[in-house]
């Protein structure tokens, strides 16, 4: 690697020691005509490079899910995240609506500071959205769509 570049984060499940540089998985969970959902899972803290990745693998997935859908967010890893980041998440929320997207269910450790962060992006961005301990009543939730 070349003096001066630090290492990218890389999408994919981490390892334990390189969780802390932030990065993120896509998969459709569910394509059925009724509910279409999306799980991803975040973790760690991003930079801007990070956020825009994550915002084009939504968007690229997105035609393949029909009108609507949602997504569940696996974020027990994921850190509270600098204004710039969260706003480009705020952002990309608002685009993601556009293509559909109908509710946002975040999963959490506790309802701590980024369940508040969360939370406000999203309904900056106007977009349904709640924030559940448990994946399963997520799951429950974006279902009822």
């Amino acid at each position: 690697m070349p003096d001066g570049q630090k290492p990218r984060p890389k999408a994919g499940r981490p390892e334990p020691s390189t969780r802390d540089r932030g990065g993120f998985t896509v998969e459709a969970l569910e394509v059925t005509a009724l509910a279409p959902v999306v799980q991803a899972t975040l973790w760690g803290f991003w930079d801007v490079e990070v956020a825009e990745r994550f915002r084009a693998e939504l968007i690229q997935l997105a035609p393949r899910l029909g009108p609507t859908w949602s997504i569940v967010v696996d974020s027990r890893a994921f850190l509270p995240q600098t204004p710039e980041v969260s706003r480009h998440r705020r952002d990309s929320m608002a685009m993601l609506m556009n293509e559909g997207c109908m509710r946002i269910a975040a999963v959490v450790t506790e309802n701590g500071t980024y369940a508040m962060q969360f939370s406000r992006i999203a309904s900056e961005a106007g977009v349904k959205n709640a924030v559940f301990l448990d994946p399963d009543a997520a799951l429950k939730w974006v279902r009822e769509a």
